[in-house]
This record gives structure tokens, sequence and C-alpha cells, in this order.
């Protein structure tokens, strides 16, 4: 868990992201967050009016932190490689102080399955990728990139290779460095870029 005093609503999304590290969307109920929280389901329901809410509040808890990494990367003067790799480094260090996180990205076509969650998941995946191909595409126009791939591509490949290493990661149980992992391959897509 992220260290801190979290409010009980902020401790309710929490113990819904263990739960779904540990069983996974299916195995999220009311029942399960109450218990693992050790409140009545009649106190949950205090501050969710339902399990959609509570699944909606997840999301957006695990997006929260992409605008202020998007926006501290864009400012620091530095290559646009750099700039990506910043980023990604920032999301992977998360990760790696709340590893259940990972299972939030890894259960993003799922979340997809829901009226509810839907057009949040697919907003944060869009906007994840817009942000790469932003970054991709003005380092193009300063000469930083080959035109090899189109933006939309490379941002495309990097985001594919970074759910790809957060899945053997997860599928290890954390047993490998993930950030010098993930940031060793996407220097090297970033190099070929």
């Amino acid at each position: 868990m992220i260290k801190g005093f979290p409010t009980r609503k902020d401790s309710i999304i929490l113990a819904a992201i263990d739960i779904i590290n540990e069983k996974g969307i299916q195995g999220l109920s009311t029942k399960e967050i109450a218990l693992k929280q050790g409140i009545s389901e009649s106190l949950l329901y205090k501050y969710f009016n339902s399990l959609d809410e509570v699944l909606v509040a997840v999301i957006e808890y695990f997006s929260q932190f992409d605008d202020m990494i998007g926006n501290t990367v864009l400012k620091r003067d530095i290559s646009y490689k750099e700039k990506i790799l910043e980023a990604i480094k920032s999301l992977v260090e998360l990760y790696e102080s709340y590893p259940a996180l990972a299972s939030i990205t890894l259960n993003y076509e799922t979340l997809m399955n829901y009226n509810h969650t839907k057009e949040i998941a697919k907003d944060i995946i869009n906007e994840r990728l817009g942000f790469l191909e932003k970054v991709v595409e003005m380092g193009k126009d300063n000469g930083e990139f080959e035109n090899y791939y189109t933006s939309k591509e490379l941002a495309i490949i990097i985001m594919g290779t970074f759910r790809s290493l957060i899945m053997n990661w997860k599928m290890s149980g954390y047993e490998f460095q993930i950030k010098k992992e993930v940031l060793t391959v996407i220097k090297k897509i970033l190099e070929r870029a």
C-alpha cells in the first residue's frame, strides 16, 4: 500500500485495488472490500453507492498521477527521448511502490466490458498514448526521431512493451527489478527510433 494516512474512502479504494490484484476484477465485491477493511458493508455504502462506483474510483485513483507525471516531464530541459524515459520511469516507480497497481493496467480489457468503466478506461489509454505521441512528434520536429515509425506507431510500441513487461513482472511474483528491465528495453527502442 502507498504510505501515508489515507481517508476511509481512499482506504476502500486501496483495498479494492489489492483485491483486484489478488482475485481479479471478478473477485471484487462489496463483501470482500468490507472484509478486507474490517467494516460492515453498510458502512462501505456510506462512502460508495455501489460496487460500480468503487470500480470507477479505482480507475480514477490509478490515473491521477498521469497528468502530474506528464506536466513535470514536459517542463524538464532534457531531450524528447529522455522525456519519454522519465515518464515511463515515473510510472514504473509508482508500480514498484505499490505493485498491486499493475493489476489495473493488466485489467483494462476487462474494464472495457463494463458500461460504467468503459469510457474512463478508454480515455486513460488514449491519454497515455496521446502523451507519448505528442512527445514523439515534438522530438520529430526537433530532428531527434527518424520518420520510420509514425508518432502513433512508436507510442503503441512503447506502451505495448511497457504493458508486456509489467505482465511478466506480475506473473513472476514481482521477482525481478521492473524499473531496470523496462528502462533498458524502452531505451533500446528509442535508440532505434
